[in-house]
């Protein structure tokens, strides 16, 4: 797993220190917690959680501590160390950093408007003659108008300079076809002071 910089455990690791945070567990009670925690979303494995648990151990941020029974099965109770506490913390915070910029992005981007249809290449020369009429008559490009869509999009009038992207892909699919893709993308910023 890559790490982003200020990363210092992956997402399994960062929910077994926050459990182990509350209060030392063992194995089992830690992903019956997982799984309350996640409402059934997450049902976690024991192949998933005990290879983390030994990896934390591996790196000091957790230790371990064997529970001999006589009549059931021994347990390994797990807590986290100050090591781990301290790797927790900056994860944290790094994970709230990242929530932030999610929701500034997000703001910043209110109208974010997707569409992936079949249509026939008549249509689809539809679509290119209208956005042409709208570039050529310096009007609002009605997404409605051109796409079957019951979302109301109105894309305010491209202001000069536009940059134009233009990407052209070729792939084999699974099936030994060839696949090809055009990707067109227009950018541009808007010209308040006009």
């Amino acid at each position: 797993m890559i790490k982003q910089k200020g990363m210092k455990v992956g997402a399994v690791s960062l929910w077994l220190l926050l459990l182990l945070s509350e209060r030392p567990m063992y194995g089992y009670e830690i992903i019956k917690e997982l799984e309350k925690k996640f409402s059934g979303y997450w049902k976690p494995k024991t192949g998933t959680i005990y290879p983390a648990l030994e990896k934390l151990e591996q790196t000091k941020s957790v230790t371990s501590k064997m529970e001999f029974r006589d009549k059931t099965p021994d347990r390994k109770h797990y807590a986290i160390t100050e090591k781990g506490q301290k790797e927790l913390a900056q994860s944290m915070e790094h994970w709230s950093r990242m929530a932030e910029i999610i929701e500034s992005h997000w703001e910043t981007h209110q109208a974010v408007f997707r569409q992936k249809i079949q249509i026939s290449k008549n249509d689809l020369s539809k679509v290119f003659s209208h956005l042409a009429k709208s570039l050529q008559d310096k009007s609002n490009i009605e997404v409605g108008r051109i796409l079957s869509t019951e979302k109301r999009v109105i894309v305010k009038q491209p202001t000069e300079p536009i940059e134009f992207k233009f990407l052209y892909a070729k792939e084999k699919t699974k099936e030994n076809k060839d696949k090809f893709e055009i990707h067109i993308e227009m950018e541009w910023n808007s010209n308040k002071g006009k």
